[in-house]
């Protein structure tokens, strides 16, 4: 079965999450996170040596990196059918917006997410 590490509520974990539920693919989810103190065990390390999150196990092979496993995901023999277009044009574009979503879309909106979601008593604001 493949393995997910990482909090369910990390913006990097999310997409992956989510690219996993298009696909209809089941896994198991660990949760850890920099606050767990997780991410700097020897045995998370041998898994990623970056210490960061998501990283993910498939019957041993391992990936980390969120843009690299969803490609991972949407190319390989485990989804039903894929996504990911075999047109290396429209593969581009796909990457393209991939990238857009998390270096400009959240560098602008990050900001207005923390002050307003993640501060205390933030959320009751909205």
């Amino acid at each position: 079965m493949l393995e997910v590490w990482g909090r369910k509520n990390a913006n990097q974990v999310i997409q992956v999450l989510w690219t996993l539920g298009e696909l209809g693919l089941k896994y198991k989810r660990y949760s850890v996170g920099v606050s767990s103190g997780d991410l700097y065990t020897d045995e998370y390390r041998a898994l990623n040596p970056n210490s960061k999150i998501p990283t993910i196990r498939d019957n041993g092979f391992v990936l980390w990196e969120s843009h690299a496993i969803i490609r991972y995901l949407a190319k390989g023999e485990n989804g039903l059918g894929t996504p990911y277009p075999s047109d290396s044009q429209q593969a581009a574009l796909s990457d393209q917006w991939m990238t857009w979503s998390t270096d400009s879309f959240m560098g602008t909106f990050f900001p207005v997410f923390w002050q307003l979601v993640r501060t205390k008593g933030g959320s009751a604001r909205l």
